[in-house]
């Protein structure tokens, strides 16, 4: 499981810990009625059956029947059962969700992808440009026309996807790995048809030709998934990866290095990231902690074009991710890269926002 943070907003994986924290507060409660003798409102302890002690919850209800305490709600117990903190779709102990599962849809920046949230980490639905972004009049635009916004800084690619407006940002690290492990679950990009069966898709990332390249600007833009790259099937540099909506994103691996909202602690353990040179996710000591926050969810390695880790080079270094038209097998979904200041720029690093 990732650590991308919990979610304040319920849904059916957090019945669990609400069940086990009403547990013991009635339970609390019922002890301090048996030492106290009662208080008013309550049940008499004596006139119940030791079976009494067990009540049941009904899920689809907000009823908490009497006891050894006086009949109430469960949304009196506990302030979170409330319909604005569950997602929209779920309902639990008779409260309908009415949170929204996506922030508002995006009216700036071009064209965009709504990525499905991943419980296991802990994220919502969020929005992600669909082309990494260009320089159109200093707007950081998701077109497939031209070609990708270079010569940046993370700290300008930042400034500039937050100038587009309220809830616009550089892609934080959860939601690049909520993308990587939607693609890396989706048997179509799998060279093999199904997941885990030859590689995935590795993107523009053999060098021919040495510059980064345009998207598909025909009449159908994801018809032509290797464009530019002079490649067709079965060749690994397909620039497309689907979704598991059924949406097609393009260069999540290679063409050009795309900055993340993050920054390093170099060292060892838990709270650290390795310091070390290029490594494959498989090395033991990357899943205390770098695996579960970069890395594939399965055993891959380059050999299947997951991508390499090339560890934290000191600490207050920022993320870097994707690989580049040059990266070969250095480049795919999970390669990471840690070895620039937010300062750093070059004619190979660019970026992508999301909201």
């Amino acid at each position: 499981m990732g650590r991308c943070g919990r979610r304040r907003r319920l849904d059916n994986h957090g019945l669990i810990a609400m069940r086990n924290r009403w547990k013991f507060a009635v339970l609390s409660f019922a002890g301090l009625l048996l030492a106290s003798g009662g208080v008013a409102g309550a049940a008499d302890v004596s006139a119940y059956p030791l079976s009494a002690k067990k009540q049941t919850l009904d899920p689809a209800s907000d009823t908490m029947p009497a006891g050894y305490y006086a009949a109430t709600t469960l949304a009196a117990a506990d302030a979170d059962l409330a319909a604005g903190n569950i997602k929209s779709g779920v309902t639990i102990f008779g409260k309908a969700g009415t949170a929204p599962t996506a922030p508002p849809a995006p009216t700036a920046g071009g064209y965009w992808l709504l990525v499905p949230g991943d419980t296991n980490l802990g994220t919502l639905d969020f929005y992600v440009q669909k082309y990494e972004a260009k320089n159109v009049g200093d707007v950081a635009v998701s077109t497939p026309n031209g070609w990708p916004w270079v010569s940046v800084t993370q700290v300008a690619a930042k400034a500039y996807c937050e100038a587009l407006g309220q809830g616009y940002h550089l892609v934080t690290p959860c939601e690049a790995l909520t993308i990587s492990r939607n693609i890396e679950n989706n048997a179509w990009n799998w060279t093999g048809g199904s997941v885990g069966s030859g590689g995935l898709w590795r993107g523009h990332t053999d060098n021919s030709p040495a510059n980064s390249l345009e998207a598909d600007v025909t009449g159908d833009p994801d018809d032509d998934p290797y464009m530019g790259t002079g490649n067709t099937t079965p060749s690994i540099e397909r620039r497309v990866h689907q979704l598991s909506s059924g949406q097609y994103l393009w260069d999540w691996s290679g063409n050009v290095w795309e900055w993340v909202d993050m920054t390093c602690t170099a060292g060892t353990g838990a709270g650290y990231w390795d310091n070390s040179g290029l490594v494959e996710w498989t090395v033991g000591n990357l899943s205390d902690y770098e695996k579960p926050r970069a890395g594939p969810a399965g055993a891959y390695t380059s050999a299947q074009n997951a991508g390499l880790l090339s560890g934290c080079a000191g600490t207050g270094n920022v993320l870097r991710r994707g690989g580049a038209w040059d990266s070969t097998t250095n480049g795919g979904i999970f390669s990471i890269f840690l070895g620039n200041t937010s300062l750093s720029a070059s004619v190979w690093r660019g970026f992508r926002c999301s909201r």
